[in-house]
């Protein structure tokens, strides 16, 4: 089991997974290659197609976004047309929305001389050599997007790290808030399940006299379930998920769309929740948005994939070969606790 605040991962070099160099000392201020990709981009337009998979795959292809936004001139006036209308009007990201059926598209009102397609399995992860001994692991999904992009437009772009935009919520915190996220696309391998949720807020209780309020959040299609002190939300739409994760101090769930949209949750104030994901069979290192307040608990599985950047879809990994060493049901709620309540300063 691996612990792991977000923010900057910066480690020795023998401890760096197996990934390539950066060809430039990006932290040192040094630049990429230059190619004519930002001026021929930037003139004939863009398109982005984030897929209709996944909702997290959503999310972290909007990295790819950003960086075109960054590179090829940040006037251009963006439109989005997709099925989720309502939740891009609250990013940060300027945009007209529009409804439709396909798949998720943003692209530039001029035109769309070019097309880029955000397949989670093809970008890689970088390290970005410091010194002798150091080197910065840029294995965040979206930042992999990121940095491929900056390479392909030959300019450098602004994001240190962690280039997502947020989505904005009117709420405030509350208060010893915790909220737990249990909807997933995959319940029998990726899901930590309503009971355990329940555990980690009974041990919560326990352990610290406070005021708590839990909600757990749940798809439309669960099995109708109570437990004492949890609030149930079942099928609650992702705009509306915005506002409950912004009233909570802490969020907790599977590695889903829901919980990276919970870390790009920013309040009137410009915090958010501390947000940790609970990752059995994906690396927690790049099913992440990277952002500051975007931690993990990982299994065994998830960070042997993590150091040796596999995909299990790419690769065609079955976790049940590697036996109970994916299981999220092995993740102490007891752990869990503590790391929440360490992130949150309540003891």
């Amino acid at each position: 089991m691996t612990l792991q605040r977000g923010g900057p991962l910066i480690v020795p070099r023998h401890h760096a997974p197996l990934a390539r160099a950066l060809p430039f000392r990006r932290a040192a201020g040094e630049l990429p290659s230059y190619t004519s990709g930002a001026d021929m981009i930037d003139e004939r337009g863009w398109s982005v197609v984030l897929g209709d998979r996944g909702f997290g795959d959503v999310l972290l292809a909007l990295g790819l976004v950003q960086a075109l936004a960054d590179g090829t001139g940040r006037d251009a006036e963006l439109h989005y047309e997709g099925p989720r209308p309502r939740l891009m009007q609250r990013c940060r990201l300027p945009l007209s929305t529009s409804l439709t059926e396909g798949p998720h598209t943003v692209y530039t009102r001029h035109g769309k001389g070019f097309t880029f397609h955000a397949i989670p399995e093809r970008p890689q992860a970088w390290l970005d050599i410091l010194d002798d001994e150091l080197v910065e692991v840029h294995a965040a999904l979206p930042m992999r997007y990121y940095l491929a992009a900056e390479q392909a437009l030959g300019v450098r772009l602004p994001a240190d790290r962690a280039p997502l935009p947020t989505f904005m919520s009117t709420e405030r915190a509350r208060p010893f808030h915790v909220v737990f996220v249990s909807a997933t696309s995959w319940p029998s391998r990726k899901d930590y399940g309503a009971s355990g949720f329940a555990r980690i807020a009974a041990v919560l209780a326990q352990r610290f006299l406070a005021a708590w309020t839990f909600t757990l959040i749940t798809s439309s299609d669960a099995e109708p379930m109570a437990f004492d002190g949890v609030k149930v939300l079942a099928g609650l739409d992702a705009v509306d998920c915005l506002d409950v994760f912004a009233s909570a101090e802490v969020v907790i769930g599977n590695d889903t769309g829901l919980t990276h949209l919970a870390a790009l949750t920013e309040r009137p104030d410009g915090t958010g929740p501390h947000v940790i994901g609970l990752y059995g069979r994906h690396a927690h290192t790049k099913w992440t948005t990277g952002r500051a307040r975007h931690h993990a608990i990982a299994t065994t599985f998830s960070q042997m994939l993590a150091l040796a950047d596999r995909c299990p879809v790419r690769d065609h990994l079955d976790d049940a070969m590697w036996s109970q060493s994916a299981s999220l049901a092995d993740l102490p709620a007891e752990v869990i606790a503590e790391f929440a309540s360490d992130l949150a300063g309540w003891w």
